[in-house]
């Protein structure tokens, strides 16, 4: 992967002091005529308010934003500070002269954020600022009219740094995208973060005498070690378990069945991914045959005890505890496992958890789903809004300190979470610069490494020599990007041997799972339950799969198939 290049500072936009005030009619303008410029998408938004601004890019008179905070057992506030006066807060202040208000909080690592924001749009009220990940949300208010239409402030306001991103992830912000206009800021990235691993406790192996398997059956003995026997040196045997499940099953957490399913060649990844299989046909991840196979595995460790009998009930919070508290030996789960919640378990016990390639199945090519690039989280801004200039500001300023700044900086506003107390901002994942890492570790020299990725560089050399042992960011780091992480599997393995299946499903949907989608995604969760837990057969799938094409899914592949043809 080629990594932006981008030499010395970067040039920054900014609006000239003594800014022409828009006067005559518009001063004149009615509050209905007001209404009815909201009315139009904001097709004019940079110049539906009269604002001033000085040689530095700052509002001469402040202007206010309401956002949206998700927050989450990641998320940090630190130095007694809040979500509604931080370090963000008060730079944004300083630099834009914008004063963050938050509109609401609320967990994202569990459904509250999206219940609450589903809430939130049904009354009508939107914040100024606020993100989704739910493609049908951003596909459904931007259709609506809801969304401000950020073309024209994105062409005017935004950084060279910020355009270089958007040539790089084109994408992304197609994604964000109807019809030619912008309508979000995207995530800015490359999906291929979204593929599993096996994360396995390394004293766990240690004490089991165990290696890291490389197939299933592997994986189910390493499991039975771990619930069998005692793995964690206590003395009592049976106590623990040898592989975790979230009760979701199918989403993209820790404890998830993605890694497994991808064995048998199933690229799963929750309602997302639709692709076409070898023939060239349109089909569904859940509705495959092997999928068989897979349930059947997991139905005889659950019989066996090796899987929590109550992981029915378990979310990603409850789940996290049973891995916290030493519970749990074995887990399929994301790449920022050593971010969270494995850091948990290294400051606990000062034991690591590391990430592995999914074990494979004989006789089966494996397969790895993630979701089209141009999907992922949203930043969106109200229609209402009167400045939707202010968030490429925010975009502008995020940037330069983050990126293109000291590393006192980069320390004070992107680490620790921190990053997480803008607006808006670029998602630093490690796709972005794991390949340069790489290089850069062959050499022994983090020399020509982008601004932003000689600090990872650092976080992981830190961390190796023992310098950096005990810090969070440096942990995170290592188990992400040094050369036995996650992202370098991907890269080393994944993608040589052919097995990352993208969806085709982008933006664009059928109405008809726009209308379905949820109550497919719930029938396939409580029927794959039923499975795992032996309340139905293993053949019960074929039921399922019926019940799946009959209740609007045969009509989405039907639709999807003429959406997006083959190449």
């Amino acid at each position: 992967m080629k990594h932006l290049k981008h030499r010395g500072a970067m040039k920054y936009i900014l609006v000239v002091a003594g800014m022409m005030i828009v006067v005559s009619l518009s001063a004149c303008q009615s509050s209905s005529n007001d209404s009815e410029e909201n009315a139009k998408g904001n097709s004019e938004s940079a110049d539906k308010a009269a604002v001033e601004m000085d040689s530095e890019g700052k509002y001469k008179e402040p202007i206010t934003m309401n956002w949206a905070v998700q927050t989450a057992a990641a998320s940090k506030l630190l130095n007694n500070e809040t979500w509604e006066d931080n370090r963000w807060s008060r730079l944004i202040k300083e630099k834009l002269n914008i004063d963050l208000k938050v509109a609401f909080s609320a967990d994202s690592s569990t459904d509250a954020y999206k219940n609450k924001l589903n809430a939130v749009i049904a009354s009508g009220e939107l914040p100024d600022v606020f993100k989704t990940q739910d493609a049908n949300v951003f596909l459904q208010l931007a259709q609506n009219g809801q969304l401000a239409d950020l073309t024209e402030v994105y062409n005017k306001y935004a950084s060279d740094s910020i355009k270089e991103y958007q040539k790089r992830f084109p994408d992304s912000f197609k994604g964000a995208s109807i019809d030619g206009k912008l309508y979000a800021i995207p995530r800015m990235n490359d999906n291929f973060h979204e593929a599993p691993f096996l994360w396995i406790r390394e004293d766990w192996l240690k004490n089991t005498n165990s290696q890291p398997p490389k197939t299933v059956e592997e994986m189910v003995a390493l499991a039975e070690k771990f619930a069998k026997g005692d793995p964690d040196g206590n003395g009592i045997n049976g106590d623990t378990y040898g592989l975790a499940l979230n009760k979701d099953l199918i989403r993209q957490n820790h404890g998830s069945i993605l890694g497994l399913v991808s064995a048998f060649g199933v690229p799963g990844r929750d309602e997302s991914v639709f692709y076409r299989d070898e023939n060239g046909k349109m089909t569904f991840s859940w509705i495959q045959p092997n999928m068989k196979q897979a349930l059947t595995v997991l139905a005889d460790m659950y019989k066996k005890g090796l899987i929590n009998k109550e992981f029915t009930s378990k979310d990603e919070s409850a789940l996290v505890e049973d891995i916290t508290s030493g519970k749990i030996g074995m887990a399929y789960g994301s790449n920022w496992g050593t971010w969270y919640p494995y850091n948990n378990v290294y400051k606990k016990d000062g034991v690591i958890v590391h990430p592995y390639p999914i074990p494979t199945e004989s006789g089966f090519d494996y397969k790895i789903g993630i979701e089209s690039n141009a999907v992922g989280q949203m930043t969106m801004v109200s229609a209402n809004y009167k400045h939707p200039e202010a968030i490429i500001d925010i975009l502008n300023l995020y940037d330069k300190t983050v990126n293109y700044s000291t590393k006192d900086d980069y320390l004070k506003y992107w680490s620790d979470e921190q990053y997480r107390l803008s607006p808006v901002y670029i998602d630093q994942p490690g796709e972005v610069y794991a390949a340069d890492l790489l290089k850069a570790f062959d050499k022994k020299s983090s020399e020509g490494l982008p601004p932003a990725a000689k600090p990872l560089y650092d976080y992981i050399t830190g961390f190796e020599d023992g310098s950096l042992a005990k810090d969070d960011n440096a942990f995170g780091t290592w188990g992400q990007m040094s050369k036995s992480g996650s992202l370098p599997i991907v890269l080393n393995k994944y993608i040589p041997d052919k097995a990352i299946v993208q969806s085709v499903l982008g933006i664009q949907r059928p109405d008809v799972w726009l209308t379905n989608v949820a109550s497919l995604d719930t029938l396939t969760i409580t029927a794959f339950t039923d499975i795992i837990t032996g309340a139905k057969p293993v053949d019960y799938f074929d039921t399922f799969v019926q019940q799946w094409l009959k209740a609007g899914g045969q009509q989405t592949l039907d639709e999807l198939d003429k959406m997006y043809p083959a190449k």
